[in-house]
């Protein structure tokens, strides 16, 4: 047996009969030194492995596990990696490569940690669904802000393959797309930043995306693409919305052409309305920009809809002159209305959709809130019907 160690790449030559990670574990250990993010063993010059030398490749797999890198095994004959799968470890855990090239492609991949720039904010928009259009709202809400602009592919593996498992097409068609995605967040003059995570669920590694990032929002969409496109399905963005302990938007029904401006946005006085009207008053733009802020008089069926609601009425107003204090910030008019209806989901919903809105945004807090089930209810509803592009607004 040869042992021959260079660069990012352990060679093995000749017979493996027993383990003989010993003898690998301190060439190994120098080229991590070097190569933190993993190593490759290349097996093009093996021509025999027992079922106990496969314990070679269990051996290391939990030793550069160990160091939070990773390995992929390189050329291994189809006949001797049968024989390696015998060993659990190897059969459900380590990732192979049909060429030391296709290896050393997906570890040029990998980040011990995401970089990021010196902007006081970060926002992050993965590239799944209509991703144009999120990458288009993650600019409107960062310029001006002192903000980067952090645009990650998620490759889902397969559960039955190792995370760590080349994907060369999926590799390769996933940075023709960050490509194009930095060259339109460069035209807002942004800092943008690319990387790619290997996930499991696109909401798990999202969320563990943005906390390795330590950002502060998320833009994604949730329509389909064309066929084969990443995509989040729409149980996966609920699990986001409900699990994010971070400001993430969850997009849909977005235009063909995702610079197409918004002009005309609505925003239901429930939840953290404040704050979604912040955000309608940066996705909006143009001469005749439009933030329309509803606030909903609920009308019990035993009373008359014109009955007079002191409190609910006070409480509107209070709500007109906060939208108008907010709309200052921004070149955008506000219009606050005032809305009687039977029942808040139904009736805004009827508003929304004998309106022409381009874009309705709902903002939606934690459970503890009096009208959590009012705005959730809203935003759940405006995605699945669509009367018009809906963006629902999880804030924290």
């Amino acid at each position: 047996m040869i042992i021959e160690a260079r660069e990012d790449t352990i060679t093995l030559r000749g017979e493996i009969k027993s383990n003989i990670w010993p003898a690998i574990q301190a060439a190994a250990a120098l080229l991590l030194e070097k190569h933190p993010t993993g190593i490759i063993i290349d097996c093009s010059g093996l021509t025999n492995i027992t079922a106990k030398g496969a314990e070679t490749f269990a051996d290391a797999l939990g030793y550069i596990t160990s160091h939070n890198a990773r390995i992929i095994v390189a050329s291994l004959a189809p006949e001797l990696l049968e024989i390696g799968k015998s060993v659990p470890a190897v059969r459900a855990q380590l990732p192979m490569a049909s060429t030391v090239e296709e290896a050393r492609r997906a570890l040029s991949l990998v980040e011990v940690a995401p970089q990021r720039g010196k902007a006081r904010l970060a926002g992050v928009a993965p590239i799944v669904g209509n991703w144009r259009r999120a990458v288009y709202f993650a600019d409107k809400l960062a310029v001006g802000e002192n903000c980067e602009i952090h645009l990650v592919d998620l490759i889902k593996v397969p559960r039955t393959l190792p995370v760590g498992t080349p994907m060369p097409e999926r590799e390769a068609a996933g940075l023709a797309r960050l490509e194009e995605a930095k060259s339109l967040v460069r035209e807002t003059g942004l800092k943008c930043f690319t990387h790619v995570e290997r996930v499991r669920s696109e909401s798990v590694g999202l969320v563990e995306f943005v906390h390795r990032l330590e950002a502060d929002f998320a833009v994604a969409s949730i329509e389909r693409g064309k066929m084969g496109e990443p995509h989040i399905e729409e149980p996966e963005a609920m699990m986001l919305l409900e699990e994010a302990d971070f400001e993430v938007s969850v997009i849909n029904g977005g235009p063909t052409e995702a610079n197409r401006p918004v002009t005309q946005a609505v925003v239901p006085a429930v939840g953290a309305w404040d704050h979604a009207v912040e955000h309608a008053c940066k996705l909006v733009s143009g001469p005749n920009a439009l933030v329309t802020v509803v606030y909903l008089i609920a009308i019990p069926r035993t009373q008359p809809i014109d009955a007079a609601m002191p409190d609910a009425e006070a409480a509107a107003s209070d709500c007109a002159k906060e939208a108008l204090r907010i709309a200052k910030r921004y070149p955008v008019k506000v219009n606050p209305r005032t809305e009687r209806v039977r029942d808040p989901i139904r009736g805004f919903l009827r508003f929304v959709d004998s309106n022409a809105f381009d874009l309705a945004v709902v903002g939606v807090k934690g459970e503890t809130t009096s009208d959590y089930h009012i705005a959730h209810t809203i935003a759940t509803e405006l995605l699945q019907e669509l009367p018009c592009e809906t963006v629902f607004l999880r804030v924290q």
